[in-house]
């Protein structure tokens, strides 16, 4: 049987609905084209004090609920087929800052544990991390690697978020970075995921720290 086919009847038999209106979407994209529209860019600021990123761009805001709703079945549903949307959709919001970066940037993911890897199956920040380098033709790199198994930052306070991510990742590629990265996550909250993972970069000899996060939670 082939890929096509087996597609076809699992769309047959658990057609793709999307997130927003619950309607059967023609692709499996989980959001259809007239909600797709309805997703707003982030228009506010932030607050977050962090030390070794040198620019912070925040696509949206977790408080719209299509996006919120294609982050979660991408996360906790493990459904890889909604990063496609949410793709496209960071790639839009980009796109109007590429312009003004360097066209050879870095792209790293913030990488999962080991052990949540496997539970989940895949990193949603590596897929989204994927598809924004193939859409601008930058080099991707997963050469930054968590150590440490840390509690969820969500199920922590602020102030422990900070120290939950001590030592928690490291630089495995064999030389120097010397390059602009662009670091990229899928939520921020209090920034401290992003700020630990720039700083390991900043050790191993990164310039620049772009980060990009689809959303602020």
């Amino acid at each position: 049987m082939t890929l096509f086919f087996k597609k076809f009847i699992l769309n047959l038999l658990f057609p793709v609905v999307c997130v927003a209106c619950r309607r059967e979407t023609r692709t499996d994209d989980y959001l259809c084209g007239d909600c797709f529209k309805k997703l707003k860019f982030y228009g506010g600021k932030t607050n977050l004090s962090l030390k070794f990123i040198d620019e912070l761009n925040i696509a949206g805001d977790y408080d719209n609920r299509p996006l919120a709703s294609l982050i979660k079945i991408l996360k906790f549903n493990a459904i890889p087929g909604a990063s496609k949307p949410l793709v496209a959709w960071l790639s839009l919001f980009w796109q109007g800052l590429a312009v003004l970066k360097s066209p050879t940037l870095l792209v790293i993911p913030i990488p999962l544990s080991s052990r949540r890897l496997r539970r989940r199956g895949f990193n949603q920040a590596e897929i989204i991390a994927r598809g924004l380098a193939l859409n601008f033709n930058y080099e991707l790199n997963l050469e930054l690697i968590k150590i440490k198994n840390t509690r969820a930052q969500s199920s922590l306070s602020a102030k422990k978020r900070s120290s939950n991510l001590v030592d928690a990742f490291k630089w495995s590629g064999q030389r120097p970075i010397k390059r602009d990265i662009l670091l990229i996550d899928d939520v921020i909250t209090t920034g401290s995921t992003l700020d630990s993972a720039a700083e390991t970069l900043k050790l191993a000899g990164a310039h620049k720290i772009i980060a990009l996060v689809i959303a602020k939670g």
